[in-house]
């Protein structure tokens, strides 16, 4: 949600796998499709309709990892997180995250709200490794 109260609603799947891999993997809305794969090293966002992606490095991104472990209980279910001077909120039922909310440096309220979670599955490093077509125009920020 932004300063106007305009939302924006995106939906996909998130595959994360310690020490440090995260997809992020959008599919809604279509035109907005993309996947974030985020490693200890680098971000790299493949945006398929504008046939680009960007990699950057981790140092200026959200360490998914490092907001989790650092966060304390403010009540039974809640759990506040600072990180990079933002405060994350933390909604957990029964050792499972249902929300994560934050605002950011635009001062948009974030809200990311999980559901049919499935944890401590194995999964193929492979499946965190950015699949970049070769026509795809690459943006490097270092």
């Amino acid at each position: 949600t932004d300063e106007t109260g305009k939302v924006l609603n995106y939906e996909g799947k998130m595959y994360t796998k310690r020490p440090g891999f995260v997809l992020w993997n959008y599919t809604k809305p279509e035109r907005a499709a993309k996947k974030l794969y985020l490693n200890q090293i680098r971000a790299v966002l493949v945006q398929p309709m504008l046939e680009q992606a960007t990699i950057t490095r981790i140092s200026n991104e959200m360490n998914f990892f490092e907001i989790l472990s650092s966060a304390k209980p403010v009540d039974q279910t809640h759990y506040k997180a600072r990180y990079k001077d933002i405060v994350f909120i933390l909604l957990e039922e029964n050792g499972v995250i249902i929300s994560l909310s934050y605002q950011d440096e635009l001062e948009n309220d974030i809200l990311i709200t999980f559901s049919k979670q499935r944890q401590n599955r194995p999964m193929e490093d492979s499946l965190f490794t950015p699949k970049i077509p070769k026509e795809y125009d690459i943006i490097r920020n270092q």
